[in-house]
Parts: C-alpha cells; structure tokens; sequence
C-alpha cells in the first residue's frame, strides 16, 4: 500500500473509531465491508494504528511538487532570461573594475595569492570567479558567468512570493527583472551588484516567510544569506538597517511587553525574532562605527583616505604603546591565580542545586577550558601537539554537555567564560603574544611599522576591545533568545564568514581587515565622494533606463499606503528608505541603480498584478461580434506615442516663432498626429465606460505599461547589446573602450603569439612594454603575456622623453634604436615623438576609458564646497530653468528617444607604437 495516499485529513483524525467493535460502525458510516472502498478504508485504518502522525521528516520524504502552466512559465522566463545574459557575454570590454576583481581572481588560481582588501570589496566575487575559472577555463565568457547566474536566479525569486504578490503579480515581476536595462546590463558585468541584488531580495523573501511562520529553518537559511552578504560588499549594511528596521516596526507590539517583562525575551519569534538575529549576527561588524566619535576620544580608529604609514580604514600605528606582558609576573603570581580561579568554580558548583554528577561538571568543563586555553596560547611543546591536546580537552568537555544535560545557554557560557578570561590574562601578564611576528603574518605586502619592542598602540587595543564586548554582546543576547537553535545559526554565519575571508583559512589577516575594515574604510570614503555626483544622479538613471518600474513602483506604493496592504506597505518600506540611504551616501555609480531599482520592480509587480486580476478576461472574451475592450491595451498607448511624437517635434523645431512653426513643411504631419491622437483618446474613453470603469482604467493603465515594457526592452537592447562607444550611455563610467581589445588582436597576431610560436624561454630582444597608466583594464587582456615575460608594465614618468624604465641612461638619446618589441603609451607620454620612437609606427590617439559626459549636471557647480542649503536653491532655479526652455526638452528627449548627445565622451587616451617592419 502506498502510505502517501493517506491524505492529512485522516491523519489528524482518530485512526481507532473505524475499528470499533460492533455492527454500528459497520455499516453506518460507510460502504458495506465486502466492498473494495471499505477493504481500502479498513487497511487504511491498520496503517494508521501502526504510524502516528506524520512528522516533519515524514513529510519532507513523502513531499510531491506537481508543476503545472504557471510553473511551466516561469522556467521560460527563466531561461529567457539566462539566454539574454549569456548572448555575445564576451563581446564588451572590461570595464576598470572588472578587470580588477577577474584579475585577482586569475591571481588566485594561477599563483594562489589573495588577501582580502576592502577597496576591493568582500571576498566572495573573487574566490567564486577563481572557482570557475578553475573549472571551466580563463575566457572573457567564463570569467563573467557567475554574475549571469546570479543575475538568471534573481528571475526566479518572486515565485517564491506567489502567495503575497499574487500569481500574475509574481510572474510580472519576474519579466521586469528579465528586461530590466540596469540588472541585464550588470549581470553581464564583472561586478558583485547584481550578487548583491539577489542575496537581497532572497534575505527579504525569508524574512517574510519567517514572520508569516517563524520555522527556525528561515533563520539558518538567513544566517547563510547574511554571511554571504557581508563576504560580498559594504552595502550589507544599508541592507541590514533596512530589514531590521522594518523588523522593528512590525515587531513593536513585541518588544513593548518584553520590554517591561510581560513576556519573556527567549518567546520573541516573528519580526521581533528576525531583528534580534540580524542583530546579535551582525552587531561585532558594526564595531568600526565606533570612529565616527575618534576625534572626541583622542584616538585614530579608522584611518582616512590618503594617509602614510597606515592603511585605509584601519586603525592608526602609532603611539602611545602599551608594552606586553604589562610587567614580569613572578610564578607564584600564576599560581595563586590559578587556585583563584579553581576555588570560585568550585564554589560555584557547590552552590547549584541538581545531582553531584552535574556539579562535578560545573566545577570540571571550566577548569579544564583553562587549561586548554593555555596550551593553546603559550604552546609549551613549541609543536602541534598542544592543539591537538587543546582540541581534544575542548571535545571532551562538549560531550560532556550532553551527559550532564546542561541547557546550551550554560554550556556555551561554560566554554566561553573560561576561555575569554584566560586569553586576558594570559595576553596580559604571560609572553604568550610575539608582535613582531604578528604583524608578519597579517600585514600585507608593502605595509611596514615598527613594533617598538613588543608594543601594540592604544588605538589598537581600542579597537580590539570593542570588538570584544559587541561580540560578547551579541553571544550573551543571541542566547538568551534561542540557545541552540541562535547557536547553529551563529556556527553558519560565521563558518562562511570567516572561510571566505580568511580564504579558506590561509589569510588570517582578512578576520580583522573583514571585521574592522569593512565598515572602517567605507566610513574613510565617504569625505572622498568618489564621482562627486549630484544628489539627483539616481532620478535621472531611472528616468533614463527603469521608467517602467519607477513609474508603476511609485504608483502602486501609494495605493499600498492607501490600503493598508502589509507586504505592500514593507515594499514601500524598503524601495522608500533604499532611495533615500543611497542618495545620502557621497559616493554615487551607476552600478548601484541595481540596488536601488530592484524593490522598485518587486512593487510594479504587485501593482500590475493586481491590475491583471482585476480585468473580467472571460467576460470580455464572450463579446460578440469582437472584445471590444481589448483595444484598451493598444488605443492608449498609440495615443500617448502619438503625443510624445509631438513634444519631440515641436522641441526640435529650429525657431520658437509660432508663424514660422505653422509655416513649416511639418506641421500639415503634425496636425494629422494630433487629430489622430485626439481620436484615439476619444475612442479609448468610449471604451472605458463600455467596458465598465474598473476593467476599463485596468486595461488602459495595462496598455501603458505594455508600452513602457517595450521602450525599456529596447533600452535594455541598445544598452546591454553595443559594444563599439557609438551609445553614450549613463551606465557606462570607466568602461574599457572597444579600441583596447582591437589594440590587443593587434598585438597578439603581429608580436606576442609569434613569440609564443617560437618556444623561446625569451623569444623578444625586449618585452613589450605597456605605460602603467593603461594597466585598468589592459592587465587582464595580456595576463598570459605578462605571466611568460613577453610583455611588462613599465612608468614612463621622464618629463622630457618616453625614458624606458630599467634602460641604461647614458643610451637614452635619438636615434639608438627600439629597446621594446612594441610600446603603448598615453596621450601624456605617447605625446612626446622623439628619436627614440621614430623606430616605431605611431597609432592614435585611441580611446582608453570611457565616462559619459555627465550632461545632466548644472552647469558651473562646485558641489564640494557649496554648502547643501546653497547646493539645493541653485538646483531649484536650474531645474525651473530647464522646465521652462524648450532646449532642455529638446536635448532631454533626443538623448532619451535616439541617443544623440551634443558633447563626447570623457575618455583617456593612448599611442601604440609597433615597429614599422611589422606593418
């Protein structure tokens, strides 16, 4: 018999009143005992005397997903949308930043080098990439395919919040994120945005699921989530005061009666429970926000941007110095502290009331956590043997939990306590710590300060100190809420915490530099303003590429206010406090229009959703002759192209003069868009009332959208799909133009694959030597190049010629002769043709990196030393200007419509120099 049938109706019931004894309950309630729907009953009966109610695992074995359309069509979206990102992928050069982050991870699998650098971001990108490049190969393609994947699973997510957006809402949503210009665009993009954006919306999808049923697997799915989050960029904790402050929102009703203990702390489950997860994981990466009040505590914290001798974000080395150990503790110092110690335990256990094997417990596990601490730290063998001795006391009192039944608050507390008190002291008055060889493990390369003896400065100790009571905070609150359930969440988030930044614990120096520097160098960039942009720079990218979104996200939030809608009113919350956080923040790109468009998306699609849901399809189907109705989705929007088609003529019109304008060749065209876009909107209107006025503004609103979704797609298109610097797209800052990689085929065909042909060690008279100044994105183009020595970054720094570095300046005049295969050199060096370079065929000048001209700006600001009050009254009058003149329309709609842009792109420039026998 197959069990699975027995549906959880029956289950739950009493299985034993279907075999009660007597002719009563033979025939009453059911088909007569010969029959086979009886037999069928009767054995289901048995079986349920033999099993008791289903539990969990049960049900997780015997679980059955049945598919059907609806799922059908999200894996074509799905798969959609994988085949949009992975089409031509290798085709766009490297953009600055990606060839930064594919580079070190090329590093990583060629020569195993990798430490953890927060200028670079988390470390997840780069080992993840190294991964399969590993796998799969070094190629353009591979190197970008993990972004794609991200950006394909990002798709798929809003099925998971069928039940609260709605079917159609969920499945539009998915087609928004499919489409979507700035998440195509850098999920082909060498850039952890779009990790971020999944990572996300999967952490929000949880959260959600565990305030709707507070299953404790949420929580150590989140805690997984998390730790990747904080492993991939310092955006985690924009993200991390959004959730949590949404978490505390919901969870007031909670927290008040806790507060003034009219429930306990451990019950708190819910939004309540999530924020005291996300707090207690998080609370020691929040440490470093501690320098934000350095200058009234008289030390340096976190170090700024451009300081010397120190590293960025990091504390200060410098004194004052507190020399360890404090001073020469004689032995029998040691001793009576040990005894100390061992007589508070015992009193301590005395004291419990339970059996005498649970106070000899109490009393052992410490003492014996003591003692593996200090084989741990002073390592008297000077072996591994003290940590195998260390690891196997430790094991030994964690079994012993188990025996003596302790609750996982006082065996974490058993195991913790000892050891924290020991490592003090230990630090404190033992020669346990060598700081010399401290900073050799974990300082990178090219990083020297002086230990002064075995000194570690007070800012330091600061640090670490603040490190230790947020972490002690967060282990103290973590358990008192859940015990073991906090515990295994904390063991997840930490095991791939510290496995990504200690790169798989060969980097021990990333645990500080993941821990403090991860905030403390975003807190030291925030004087840098990178980009220096306005604070209106991200308006103008949705209004440019995610109008669609922007538009119906906005729309939508404001009927979720009117409503009351409760996952409505937290995407409101998220999209509303996302916007303002990123537009605070000094530093402004345009990949982080991927942040912030996302729970825009996730709102239209609610939105539309519901619009969808809204229309009477099989009514309006049963029109006869024709469903009128359905001309709704075409009517309105040919009427609104038709008004746009006007705006954008009369814009471009070479006079203002209203005679000169009628007079125009045009304008019998422009009467007849006008009369027909007036008919279309009478005709619509006549629909709308026909079909009845819900469906009807349903089905128009629809049609715009249907509209917008096809100017977006052909944004996306244009965008995602142009490599050859013809589109001046926002999108685009520091990007690799196309002229590097026909510089590259170049090079390679004439010079460097010869040379490989050759099978010389040192085919070359001289390497090819590239200007420093072209190593972003160059580098990653020729790194088999470099690797075997045929071509080398070289400074050309000399005012006076292109001076080869390392050459013999005595034989630096005109006319000796080419010294380099080949050379590339910018327009500041490359300019400068003397005889050395008359050997050489001069190319260029060629695009190097390309930044859009930023004509959005207001012209003639100075925003670093405008004061924001001065800053937003010269905005106003310049936004009241470009309202008002026909120039501003005019420039704003040919650059949104066709492109064209009256500036040129800000770019850097080089030469190439080949010998000219090779031409």
């Amino acid at each position: 018999m197959d069990l699975s049938q027995i549906n959880d109706s029956t289950v739950e019931g009493n299985p034993t009143e279907s075999h009660l004894p007597g002719p009563a309950s033979s025939h009453l309630d059911g088909p007569p005992p010969g029959s086979s729907s009886g037999l069928l009953n009767r054995l289901k009966g048995r079986a349920l005397l033999a099993l008791p109610k289903r539990s969990s695992y049960v049900r997780f074995l015997t679980f059955r997903w049945r598919p059907g359309w609806y799922e059908a069509g999200f894996l074509a979206l799905i798969l959609a949308a994988l085949g949009l990102r992975l089409w031509d992928l290798e085709s766009r050069t490297m953009h600055y930043d990606e060839a930064i982050h594919l580079y070190y991870s090329w590093q990583l699998v060629n020569f195993g080098e990798y430490i953890h650098s927060p200028w670079m971001h988390g470390p997840f990108q780069i080992e993840l990439v190294a991964l399969f490049l590993k796998l799969l190969g070094d190629t353009d393609f591979i190197a970008r395919l993990a972004y794609v994947l991200f950006g394909t699973a990002l798709v798929g997510l809003p099925y998971l919040l069928r039940n609260d957006l709605g079917r159609a809402g969920a499945l539009l949503t998915g087609v928004l994120l499919t489409v979507s210009p700035a998440l195509l665009y850098f999920s082909r993009f060498g850039r952890n945005d779009i990790i971020m954006a999944f990572l996300a919306a999967t952490l929000f999808i949880l959260m959600w699921r565990y305030f709707r049923g507070s299953k404790d697997r949420y929580l150590y799915l989140a805690s997984a989530v998390l730790a990747l989050i904080f492993a991939t960029k310092e955006t985690s904790y924009i993200i991390t005061v959004i959730f949590g402050s949404l978490a505390f929102l919901l969870a007031l009703t909670q927290l008040a009666p806790c507060l003034f203990r009219h429930a306990r702390f451990a019950d708190l489950t819910g939004p309540a429970g999530f924020l005291v997860l996300l707090f207690t994981l998080t609370l020691p990466q929040w440490s470093a926000a501690i320098s934000l009040s350095q200058d009234w505590l008289g030390l340096t914290l976190v170090n700024l941007d451009g300081v010397t001798n120190g590293i960025v974000g990091a504390p200060h080395w410098e004194a004052p110095f507190v020399q360890l150990p404090l001073f020469n503790t004689p032995i029998w110092l040691h001793g009576l502290a040990l005894l100390l110690f061992v007589g508070v335990s015992f009193v301590f256990a005395r004291r419990h009331s339970g059996a005498w094997q649970r106070r000899l417990g109490l009393f052992l596990i410490p003492v014996a956590m003591v003692n593996a601490t200090v084989l741990l730290l002073a390592r008297p063998s000077g072996g591994n043997l003290d940590l195998y001795v260390a690891g196997a006391i430790t094991s030994i009192c964690v079994a012993a939990f188990s025996c003596f039944r302790f609750s996982w608050n006082r065996s974490f507390t058993l195991l913790l306590a000892p050891f924290l008190l020991t490592a003090i002291y230990a630090v404190l008055f033992l020669q346990v710590i060598n700081v010399d060889a401290l900073l050799l493990r974990v300082l990178p390369d090219g990083v020297e300060v002086v230990s002064n003896g075995n000194g570690i400065p007070l800012n330091f100790i600061a640090a670490g100190g603040t490190l230790a009571i947020t972490a002690l905070a967060s282990v103290w609150l973590g358990l008192s809420w859940k015990g073991g359930v906090w515990l295994v969440c904390a063991g997840i988030f930490y095991l791939i915490w510290l496995t990504l930044y200690t790169t798989f614990f060969t980097n021990f120096a990333g645990l500080f530099s993941g821990v403090w520097q991860g905030m403390g160098y975003w807190i030291a960039q925030q004087e840098v303003a990178r980009g220096n942009q306005p604070w209106y720079y991200y308006f103008v990218g949705l209004s440019v590429y995610e109008s669609l979104p922007f538009i119906f996200g906005i729309v939508g939030g404001y009927i979720s206010l009117k409503r009351g809608d409760l996952i409505g009113l937290a995407l409101v919350f998220w999209t509303g406090i996302n916007l303002l956080a990123y537009t605070l923040a000094s530093e402004k790109m345009p990949w982080l229009l991927v942040n912030i468009t996302l729970p825009f998306i996730f709102l239209a699609g609610k939105l539309l959703g519901e619009l969808v849901e809204q229309v009477p399809w099989r009514s309006i189907r049963a029109w006869k002759p024709l469903p009128l109705p359905l001309l709704l989705l075409a009517l309105p929007p040919l009427a609104i192209v038709g008004g746009v088609w006007l705006v954008i003529s009369y814009a471009n019109l070479e006079t203002a003069s209203w005679e000169a304008a009628f007079n125009s060749p045009q304008v019998a065209i422009q009467i007849g868009v006008a009369l027909l876009a007036a008919f279309l909107a009478v005709a619509s209107a006549w629909l709308v009332r026909r079909s009845g006025s819900g469906a009807g503004i349903a089905l128009t609103v629809l049609g715009g959208a249907a509209l917008l979704l096809g100017f977006t797609s052909f944004t996306a298109y244009r965008a995602v799909y142009t490599y050859d610097d013809s589109h001046p797209e926002i999108l685009i800052y520091a990007q690799g133009s196309a002229d590097l990689q026909e510089t590259y085929r170049e090079l390679d065909a004439q010079i460097l694959t010869k040379a490989k042909s050759d099978g010389l060690s040192a085919p070359l008279s001289a390497p090819v030597q590239v200007d420093y100044d072209l190593w972003y994105p160059f580098q990653w183009y020729v790194r088999h190049s470099e690797r075997d020595g045929l071509l080398r970054f070289a400074s050309f720094k000399d005012a006076s010629e292109p001076r080869l570095s390392g050459s013999n300046p005595a034989a630096d005049g005109a006319g000796d002769g080419p010294e380099a295969a080949a050379l590339l050199l910018t327009n500041v060096h490359g300019d400068r043709d003397t005889g050395r370079l008359t050997d050489y065929r001069r190319d260029g000048p060629k695009s190097n990196l390309l930044w859009f001209p930023e004509s959005y700006r207001r012209p003639g600001e100075n925003r670093q030393s405008e004061p924001w009050r001065e800053e937003l009254a010269k905005d106003l009058v310049f936004f009241i200007k470009a309202a008002t003149q026909r120039k501003y329309w005019r420039d704003a709609l040919n650059y949104l419509i066709y492109r064209q842009l009256d500036a040129d792109w800000f770019k850097s420039e080089y030469y190439s120099y080949l010998p000219r026998e090779t031409r």
